[in-house]
């Protein structure tokens, strides 16, 4: 990444990610769910379900919260050694279920409880947190060779607790790298990027925002902040850190992504579409998250017959990911609702 951003950009381990962590509730029209949210006086439904590992193993570590569509708690509760969760006498609404567990990325689900059952089961699979980037990879920065060599020593060790997951012990060493350096801007980045790893999202930008100070020309930092202000929906604040590093770096793919993610948010459904379709004619790398997010401003502008292929791409780069199931459900609704012409199914039919 750095200055010449090679395909080599992940998806926000912990962060709620545009793609791998819910499905936009605009494509979630077609699923003819009814939209009444609020609770009902009197109406209960009971959640039950298990939170298991891509390969079918139960998650014993993980944490499910159960909130409303505004983001307001409703219960919170460790899964059982069997990775099983309960939640009883809900009131029928509409909820948000988040499942985090440490080395797995977030999960999320909309549910609708407002009508029909009073009984509810969930199936969560959780997918292994992708790797944060390691250095040798990365283009030096203007600060590396500034920063005295027991600032590097520490962000060598680091990159070694990173590797072994163990983020508490990498986040020390960035901390005593930064303090020895503090215009150490890749660490700065690093340590940013182990702060949001860890939830530490205020420290995190502080981390972020340092760097940049520090070296305006580490475009790690400008993207990652980016990343961070969209997933707190903060879209006016990620829009001109993402135009800083798109003025530096015109053809990275992976700004434009996030500049369609934060135009979005805006509601500027226009710009969002002309960033996406930017950040899919630059990059050889297919991205299921920009195949996700272009369906979703395609749905909203009604070209259903973009939204149906931007899908049918999802489908196959994650036949079997963690949107398959809502996806495919979404393109039945579009056929046989007559917004798209039936096609070749894009996954494999089962017998």
């Amino acid at each position: 990444m750095c200055r010449s951003l090679p395909e080599c950009w992940r998806a926000p381990a912990v962060r709620s990610g545009p793609a791998h962590s819910l499905l936009a509730l605009s494509l979630l029209v077609w699923l003819t769910i009814p939209l009444g949210a609020a609770a009902q006086v009197g109406r209960v439904a009971n959640l039950n379900g298990q939170v298991r590992t891509d390969q079918g193993v139960a998650v014993k570590n993980a944490t499910v919260r159960l909130e409303t569509e505004e983001g307001e708690l409703v219960d919170q509760k460790p899964v059982t050694t069997a990775g099983q969760f309960f939640f009883t006498n809900i009131p029928k609404a509409r909820y948000m279920l988040t499942v985090t567990a440490d080395g797995f990325e977030t999960y999320r689900e909309p549910l609708n409880m407002a009508e029909g059952a009073d009984q509810y089961e969930a199936s969560v699979t959780l997918i292994p947190a992708r790797k944060l980037p390691q250095a040798e990879t990365e283009p030096p920065a203007l600060s590396d060779g500034q920063a005295p060599k027991d600032a590097r020593h520490d962000y060598e060790k680091a990159e070694k607790a990173i590797a072994s997951h163990k983020y508490g012990d990498a986040r020390k060493q960035l901390q005593a790298a930064v303090g020895e350096y503090p215009c150490y801007a890749r660490a700065q980045t690093k340590l940013g990027l182990v702060m949001s790893q860890e939830k530490d999202y205020k420290d995190a930008e502080t981390a972020f925002r340092k760097s940049i100070s520090c070296d305006g020309g580490y475009l790690d930092a400008y993207l990652e902040l980016g990343q961070l202000l969209n997933a707190e929906k903060r879209f006016g604040e990620s829009e001109p850190v993402l135009e800083a590093g798109l003025r530096q770096s015109p053809a990275s793919w992976q700004f434009y992504y996030e500049a369609g993610v934060a135009e979005y948010g805006l509601m500027h459904y226009d710009q969002a579409k002309e960033e996406l379709e930017k950040a899919k004619s630059l990059t050889s790398q297919p991205s299921a998250d920009l195949d996700v997010k272009l369906a979703d401003v395609y749905v909203k502008e009604h070209s259903f017959e973009k939204a149906y292929a931007s899908m049918q791409d999802y489908l196959k780069l994650e036949p079997d990911g963690p949107l398959a199931p809502r996806i495919k459900a979404i393109m039945k609704q579009m056929e046989s609702s007559g917004a798209v012409q039936a096609q070749s199914p894009a996954f494999p039919q089962q017998n």
